[in-house]
C-alpha cells in the first residue's frame, strides 16, 4: 500500500496494515483490544513509511484514568526522540483526562507540545480525528476541536520530511483501549470506500514486538523508545531478543523482565 492511499480497517478480517502485533485481543470479531503489555503498529521501515498530510479518524475506546494506552503516529525511521504524534493519551494525575501531543527532536532530546481534551471521554467508544497539514495539526474528538498546534508541525515524506506510522499501545494493568474503526483520508482525497485487506501472512512464523516500551514522563508526556524487535526466518533483530531453539520468544518472560527493570530503576528497557 502507498502511503498516499487511503485506508480503512475494521479488523473484521484481521489486522490489515497494521500488522506488527504484540499480545493483542482479536477474540471479538469487528475490535482489537490491548491491555496490559500489548502493542500493535504499522511496520516503521523508513522515512516513507506510514502516511502523511491528510485526516485520521480512530474509532476507540480507553479505559483507565492513568497513563497507560495511547493512540501513537510513531515515526516512519523508527527513530526516537523524533516526530511522534500522539492522537489519545491520558493525564498522569489520576483525573481520566484525555489528550493529544506532538513531539519533535530538539537537539537530541524530546520536546512536545500537548492539547488537554475538553471532556469526560474514557470508557465508551468515541471518534478520535487528527488532521495533519503543512504546519498545522488539529485534534478532535467526536468532531469537535480541541486544539489545534502550529509550532513544530513535521512536513510528511511528500514535502521534504517523514510520514508516520499508526500504531497503539498498553503498558499498564489497570488500563486498555479497544480500537473498532480505522480510517486515513489523504489530504485532498475522498474517503476510503471499504476495509482494506488482510496482509497476506508471511511464509515463516512472525512475533513482533515493541521490545522495550520506555516511560519517561516529563510533566504530561508519555515516551515509546525502542522500535520493534522481529522474528522473521533468521533472526535479524537485537540479540537480547534471539528466540529459542523452537523458534518462539516467551514474551512473557520478556515483559517480566521489562517490569523487573522498571521497578529497580524507574525506566522501562530490556
Amino acid at each position: 500500500m502507498a502511503a498516499s492511499d487511503a485506508l480503512h480497517i475494521t479488523f473484521d478480517d484481521g489486522f490489515g496494515s497494521i500488522s506488527n502485533v504484540w499480545n493483542v485481543d482479536a477474540s471479538v470479531r469487528g475490535e482489537v483490544r490491548l491491555a496490559g503489555n500489548s502493542a500493535m503498529m504499522e511496520w516503521a521501515v523508513g522515512r516513507d513509511a506510514g502516511h502523511g498530510y491528510g485526516t485520521y479518524t480512530i474509532n476507540a475506546k480507553a479505559e483507565g484514568n492513568e497513563p497507560g494506552a495511547a493512540i501513537v503516529f510513531w515515526p516512519g525511521d523508527n527513530q526516537w526522540p523524533g516526530q511522534e504524534i500522539d492522537l489519545l493519551e491520558i493525564t498522569p494525575d489520576g483525573s481520566g483526562r484525555q489528550y493529544g501531543t506532538v513531539h519533535w527532536n530538539d537537539g537530541g532530546h524530546d520536546a512536545y507540545e500537548a492539547v488537554i481534551y475538553d471532556g469526560d471521554y474514557g470508557g465508551s467508544f468515541h471518534d478520535y480525528t487528527l488532521v495533519w497539514e503543512a504546519d498545522r495539526i488539529t485534534f478532535k474528538v467526536d468532531g469537535v476541536e480541541q486544539g489545534v498546534i502550529t509550532d513544530n508541525v513535521p512536513a510528511d515524506f511528500a514535502h521534504g520530511g517523514m510520514n508516520n506510522t499508526i500504531g497503539f499501545l498498553n503498558n499498564n494493568p489497570s488500563t486498555s483501549i479497544t480500537v473498532r474503526d480505522v480510517t486515513f483520508t489523504p489530504q485532498g482525497s475522498a474517503a476510503p470506500a471499504q476495509a482494506a485487506a488482510p496482509a497476506a501472512e508471511p511464509a515463516q512464523p512472525v512475533a513482533a514486538v515493541v521490545a522495550a516500551v520506555e516511560q519517561a514522563w516529563d510533566d504530561h508526556a508519555y515516551q515509546p523508545a525502542e522500535a520493534p524487535a522481529v522474528w522473521e526466518g533468521e533472526w535479524q533483530g537485537d540479540a537480547r531478543f534471539q528466540p529459542g531453539t523452537d523458534g518462539i520468544i516467551d514474551w512473557d518472560a520478556l515483559a517480566a523482565k521489562v517490569m523487573a527493570n522498571y521497578e529497580a530503576t524507574g525506566s522501562w528497557f530490556v
